[in-house]
């Protein structure tokens, strides 16, 4: 059993408004709508689960007809509620995907990808080279090339993760949280994995979305 875990609990401090940004609207749908949509269209996926805030929890579950759980107060916190709700409701879970609500590019293929990948891996990262140059304090030249970016999405073997995972550690990147023997897929190829931060994003992510998809936000992704 696959199961794609949408992480929605951020409220919007950096945005500057009293509305999360995964809630505004981005091509007539909310941001959080292109995770959902490219995980319901998935073939290899058998449940879609949302974590968000306690305020959007009913409203959201009734919106696109899925579970939503109430997160918690970090990032990590909110990942371990929706590791237990699937321990406890769907034991036979073998593999889950782990998305952020406020990056609108997520495509079906992607998510089959991943799925696929941990076949044979323990994890799959969304990788970035680095592509400005990097400085160091301390030294003269930093290489970059020695550097990448950790990005969402990530994909984990489910029983892998969950014996690893601790909500109270102050790592971000979900994978550094594993063994240092973890077999990990670091994936290079999802290029424009753009996240919303501010306010001005939201005209980025519009552009790129014309770009190529058109001018219609339902079309095949």
């Amino acid at each position: 059993m696959n199961i794609t875990l949408i992480l929605s609990g951020g409220s919007g401090v950096r945005f500057g408004s009293g509305t999360p940004k995964q809630y505004y609207m981005l091509m007539g749908k909310e941001v959080i709508a292109y995770s959902i949509d490219a995980s319901l269209n998935s073939n290899l996926m058998n449940e879609t689960i949302i974590i968000a805030g306690t305020q959007y929890v009913e409203r959201l579950s009734g919106a696109y007809g899925v579970t939503c759980i109430e997160g918690g107060a970090s990032r990590n916190e909110s990942l371990k509620k929706g590791l237990d709700y699937i321990n406890v409701t769907y034991p036979s879970c073998e593999k889950v995907f782990i998305n952020e609500a406020v990056r609108p590019f997520l495509t079906t293929k992607i998510i089959d990808e991943y799925y696929s990948y941990l076949d044979e891996y323990d994890a799959v990262i969304t990788t970035q080279h680095i592509t400005d140059s990097l400085g160091r304090d301390g030294e003269a030249v930093t290489m970059r090339d020695e550097y990448y970016l950790i990005q969402a999405p990530e994909a984990f073997r489910f029983d892998y993760l969950y014996r690893h995972f601790s909500a109270e550690s102050t790592i971000t990147a979900t994978v550094q949280q594993l063994p240092d023997d973890r077999k990990v897929l670091k994936y290079f190829d999802f290029r424009h994995n753009m996240k919303i931060t501010y306010k001005e994003d939201l005209l980025h992510a519009e552009q790129i979305l014309r770009l190529y998809y058109g001018n219609s936000a339902d079309n095949e992704r």
